[in-house]
């Protein structure tokens, strides 16, 4: 009887603690800080971008972090901080990321 209440209240735990994980899909995976403002809601391939100004968050998409600073940059303008969960891009990461950087949308804000 003591094993089964045990076992009873390991299963509950792992399955709440599952289920908060689901509940609550981390928005602000990807944080992007922009030369310029920003729209505060632009579609950039798989992701919704968020931006308050000229300082960004999205969920994680589906492409590595360069791929998705790149698609940012083409579609937002250049980007001054970039950091994905718990990685910043260097100096050298980010000047590739804006070389893919639209700069005639910094122009036309």
């Amino acid at each position: 009887m003591v094993r089964i209440a045990a076992f009873t209240a390991a299963l509950a735990g792992a399955l709440t603690l599952g289920s908060a994980a689901v509940a609550q899909p981390n928005g602000n995976f990807y944080s992007v800080t922009l030369a310029q403002p920003a729209a505060a809601k632009t579609v950039v391939r798989d992701m919704i971008v968020n931006c308050d100004g000229a300082v960004c968050a999205a969920a994680q998409g589906t492409s590595r972090p360069a791929i998705v600073c790149a698609s940012i940059a083409r579609e937002l303008g250049p980007v001054t901080a970039f950091r994905a969960g718990d990685q910043s891009l260097d100096g050298e990461a980010l000047a590739k990321c804006n070389a893919k950087a639209d700069t005639t949308k910094v122009a036309g804000r």
